[in-house]
């Protein structure tokens, strides 16, 4: 480190300590290191550069490292230019007797004026005290215009003067160090602001994503499993007599909830460069056939009931036709179709029916409505009391349908089907009653598509089955 005069000796300019500190050495070999480290940055670009260009090299992986290297170049380059203008700035060396845009030669340049202007002044200061002690020593009667008194009176007004200049010296060299350290600190924070790498909230925030990625990549594998499960669980024990019914409720609940924590963290991962979209995607997916396959059950579940309001109306009408009186009409119809849907309930039924596979929209909002949800889930553990009693074991396996097809897995399509299929032969060939029918099994069709995506996508999400499957094949 450079040796300055201490600091008691600046008083003597009106300083109360070294008005330019610092080190030109030790700025000058910051400089040095900036500069290694720029050669170091653009020797790694360059390298990356002519591994990219190798022509021959073609293979998926030569593909990625292209892309991966484009990428990884350019943020060298301006990270080249960032150490490069650092280097620049501060200056790699002290030069001697010279202006430069350098700091550590400029603070040089101004220490040494600052130390010449302190030597002028202490001269200076001891010059302007001896003469002011041969003007003391004169005897009270030397006239004024006595030779040696004037002399001594010029040689303290020089000595004033001498002072009066160092101390305008010490400014000057104040002045450019600041001039040079605001140059520098200038040039540092136009580089820094404009290469694209300082950091903003996008990178605080993907630091925060790559310091947490462990636990939130567990949080993600084991929210995608639990959902995963649970819905598998939801579908292959909802048939079962009023325990499934409860499962499948509690199930459904936890493989949403699930489902959207997995979401949530795997969109973070991937916003933060942790993750992969794939992830993201297959979580809506996941999220996405929960909402549409409620949307589908609420559909199928309206078609079962227009198509049974339709075959009574059919059956009652062709009664009459036979001879048979209002009320009697009525009491057949009512006999071949229980539990249908009567007047208004009929008409109802009968208007919100979904066409085909097409959804309606009070089938989305049904599906999708957080309302509706936490109703059958609260409807769902009501029948929780039904698991401890003989009669509600008794309803249960009296009311339960055997799954006739992949369509019909769920308990309540299941059972709608069976009394689909029950219907008389007359009320079933009716085109309006056929149509329903048609646009239950289309319901129940898209039912069943959007719970195999589901369990598909969790599969992948939670354990890369389908990716691992189609690598094992196709290597």
């Amino acid at each position: 480190m450079t040796s300055r005069p201490a600091g008691h000796r600046w008083a003597v300019v009106d300083e109360s300590s070294d008005p330019v500190p610092g080190d030109p050495e030790q700025v000058a070999r910051l400089g040095r290191q900036l500069r290694k480290t720029a050669e170091a940055i653009e020797k790694e670009a360059r390298e990356i550069k002519e591994l990219a260009s190798v022509e021959n090299w073609k293979s998926k992986t030569a593909t990625e490292f292209r892309e991966a290297a484009e990428g990884a170049g350019d943020k060298l380059r301006r990270a080249f230019k960032r150490y490069d203008e650092a280097a620049n700035a501060l200056g790699t060396q002290v030069r001697e007797g010279v202006c430069s845009n350098e700091y550590a030669s400029e603070l040089h340049r101004a220490q040494q004026m600052a130390d010449q202007a302190l030597r002028d002044a202490e001269q200076a200061e001891e010059n302007r005290g001896a003469a002011q002690r041969s003007l003391d020593g004169q005897p009270d009667d030397t006239p004024k215009d006595d030779p040696d008194s004037k002399k001594y009176k010029r040689q303290k007004e020089q000595a004033a003067s001498a002072l009066s200049a160092a101390k305008e010296a010490v400014q000057a060299a104040k002045g450019i160090r600041d001039r040079a350290a605001k140059l520098a600190a200038d040039a540092i924070h136009d580089v820094i602001e404009g290469d694209g790498l300082k950091d903003g909230w996008k990178d605080k925030f993907d630091n925060w994503v790559h310091e947490n990625s462990g636990w939130l990549k567990e949080i993600s594998k084991w929210a995608g499993r639990i959902a995963l499960w649970a819905g598998v669980a939801a579908l292959a024990l909802g048939w079962i007599p009023v325990i499934g019914q409860v499962i499948a409720v509690v199930a459904n609940a936890i493989a949403l909830a699930a489902g959207i924590v997995a979401l949530a963290v795997d969109l973070v991962l991937a916003i933060g460069g942790e993750g992969s979209w794939k992830s993201v995607f297959l979580d809506a997916v996941g999220v996405a056939t929960f909402g549409l396959g409620r949307a589908a059950m609420a559909g199928a579940k309206g078609a079962a009931a227009g198509a049974k309001a339709l075959a009574r109306s059919n059956l009652y009408k062709q009664a009459v036709a036979a001879g048979a009186k209002a009320n009697k009409a009525w009491k057949i119809a009512n006999r071949a179709v229980p539990g249908a849907a009567r007047g208004k309930g009929a008409a109802q039924a009968v208007a919100g029916m979904p066409k085909g596979k097409v959804f309606t929209w009070s089938n989305l909002k049904e599906g999708f409505s957080p309302v509706s949800m936490y109703r059958d889930t609260v409807d769902g553990v009501k029948t929780i009391g039904n698991a401890f009693s003989k009669q509600g074991w008794r309803d249960g396996l009296k009311s339960m349908a055997p799954p006739s097809s992949g369509s019909a897995l769920d308990p309540d399509l299941a059972r709608a089907a069976a009394e689909l299929n029950a219907l008389p032969a007359a009320a079933r060939t009716a085109p309006e009653v056929s149509t329903a029918i048609n646009s239950f099994t289309g319901q129940s069709q898209v039912w069943t598509g959007l719970t195999a995506t589901g369990v598909v996508a969790g599969a992948e999400g939670a354990y890369s089955a389908v990716t691992s499957t189609y690598d094992q094949v196709t290597r």
